[in-house]
């Protein structure tokens, strides 16, 4: 009776770690088919579609091409060349090597990532998929406007706002010169704010 008891157990382990086995490989499918192809834990960071399509550059994506672990940046085919050869001429700039993929069985908002050699462990709060930069406006209570004037000239009040809450954006703006006033240039902030309001 014990015996039988025994080998019925040991089934059950048996079945159970090929379950556990199983899940674990179709997970780990699931995450590359997110992933452009590739591990999840080797992701450095990652751009979603709309991100690629917006003007200016994250340089978040910039500075993980400069990661000492970097190895490749991935980039989906079905993303539109105009936008993503910004991304192309920096990681041959910095020699990184790239391929474009087919994501046929990949799925999901991924349109490019910077891969690393081996798995990486991420700082907690280090997010992989960059915030974009209208949510991260959001997230600092400013208005769209900030996010619309990005790769304008803005004056100095709101040049400061920006340093402020969000320097990792503030090489999208450009400064507001007194030969862009004297040709009739305005801060597009100021004149949707009516002035120099935070907004």
């Amino acid at each position: 009776m014990e015996i039988n008891s025994v080998s019925k157990n040991s089934g059950t382990d048996v079945m159970k770690c090929v379950e556990d086995v199983t899940d674990r490989a179709v997970n780990a499918q699931v995450e590359k088919n997110l992933f452009l192809g590739e591990y999840k834990e080797r992701i450095i960071k990652a751009l979603t579609f709309e991100e690629i399509k917006e003007k200016g550059i994250y340089y978040e994506i910039e500075e993980a091409l400069e990661n000492k672990d970097v190895a490749k940046m991935v980039i989906s085919r079905h993303t539109d060349f105009e936008a993503i050869k910004k991304y192309i001429e920096i990681a041959k700039k910095k020699k990184i090597p790239y391929k474009m993929i087919d994501n046929l069985v990949c799925s999901g908002d991924i349109a490019l990532v910077v891969v690393a050699k081996d798995a990486i462990v991420h700082e907690a709060g280090d997010e992989i998929i960059i915030t974009s930069k209208l949510e991260m406006c959001h997230l600092k209570h400013l208005p769209d406007v900030y996010y619309e004037a990005m790769e304008s000239p803005i004056c100095d009040f709101h040049l400061n706002i920006i340093k402020e809450e969000m320097p990792e954006y503030a090489k999208n703006y450009k400064e507001l010169t007194f030969m862009d006033k004297l040709f009739g240039s305005k801060c597009p902030i100021c004149q949707k704010l009516g002035g120099k309001k935070r907004g």
